[in-house]
């Protein structure tokens, strides 16, 4: 019996050293991690795409890095929007206005277009790739992206709300695989000039279906269920879990079975998403201390042998996914 075919995604938001969005802090000294990750990408044959924020294509050793890589087609380097340090910052440094999605149209666009010259002076090609800082993409973010020529987005993480983060995007919907996004957000298979490729984060639970435990998951976040903690209950005792594909907070066996669950319900997509930041001890949450990041590693690697030894593993970069798209829309129109 043949493996099945998985399509293999990962995102990684190559950021500065500062996590918040007070924007004091321009360092990029994670940066300089990022040639052992490569390292690993390498030895399972995986090609990431790193989406990089305005500091880090300021910065000439950076570029370097990434270059290297670059020009040895091992990666994609994509744009990865902060708002409150790419310029023009017209906007008041606050919460609220840290979600892309909240600004007028006019700043989005010109701090899209600044970015994108950014990246596209100092590597050579126009970025094609986008995410918006803290997932904060908006209808009028998608319609900036569609302008300034950009293909896809993976902004979205489905069944997540940033509600209560400074007024941002709610993703409701459970999404399992890439689709064609309008302008209004909405799921459109047509591929017009009013669309973009959306890769969503790959983000479900530990039982199927997911549309079915989505209902259930939201219930238990609402009235006395809510004030029992209900939903944390579920999630520790694996009654039911939200499983989020990233190295950052699942464990290596929470994402192998979130993989073997979409596997086995012929799921051809998996996004696997995280900061570089996480890569230097202290700058993030998800990584503390030395003994930190070898666990960090260490579940990365558990997941790529699994996903090698049991799936026709076929590691893609966000353009390739649009070259993928391409093709199957040709030959079904063909």
């Amino acid at each position: 019996m043949s493996s099945p075919l998985l399509n293999f995604v990962v995102t990684i938001d190559a950021e500065e050293d500062n996590w918040g969005y007070d924007g004091r802090d321009s360092s990029v000294e994670n940066i300089r991690m990022i040639r052992r990750l490569q390292d690993l990408f390498d030895r399972y044959e995986i090609k990431p795409s790193y989406l990089v924020s305005y500091q880090v294509a300021s910065c000439d050793w950076a570029v370097d890095l990434f270059s290297d890589i670059l020009s040895k087609d091992k990666c994609e380097i994509g744009a990865h929007l902060h708002p409150w340090n790419t310029p023009p910052v017209k906007e008041i440094i606050n919460e609220r206005n840290s979600m892309m999605k909240n600004l007028p149209y006019e700043l989005q666009i010109e701090k899209i277009k600044v970015l994108s010259e950014k990246i596209e002076n100092v590597f050579g090609n126009k970025p094609r790739s986008f995410r918006a800082g803290r997932w904060g993409l908006g209808k009028d973010t998608i319609k900036a992206l569609i302008e300034c020529g950009y293909l896809i987005d993976s902004s979205v993480t489905p069944t997540v709300s940033w509600k209560s983060s400074g007024d941002g995007p709610e993703y409701p919907d459970v999404m399992t695989e890439p689709y064609r996004m309008t302008v209004d957000g909405a799921g459109n298979k047509q591929n017009t000039n009013e669309t973009i490729l959306e890769v969503p984060a790959t983000i479900g639970f530990n039982r199927w279906p997911f549309e079915f435990w989505q209902k259930i998951h939201v219930q238990l976040q609402k009235g006395w269920l809510k004030s029992i903690k209900s939903a944390g209950f579920m999630h520790h005792t694996g009654l039911l879990r939200k499983i989020w594909l990233s190295p950052e907070i699942a464990s290596a066996n929470d994402m192998i079975d979130l993989a073997k669950i979409l596997i086995r319900n012929r799921v051809q997509f998996l996004n696997l998403s995280f900061h570089s930041t996480t890569l230097l001890p202290g700058k993030t949450p998800f990584v503390k201390n030395n003994s930190d990041l070898e666990d960090f590693y260490s579940r990365l690697e558990k997941l790529f042998v699994y996903l090698r030894k049991s799936t026709d593993l076929n590691a893609l970069s966000l353009s390739d996914v649009q070259t993928l798209f391409d093709k199957r829309r040709k030959s079904t129109h063909a």
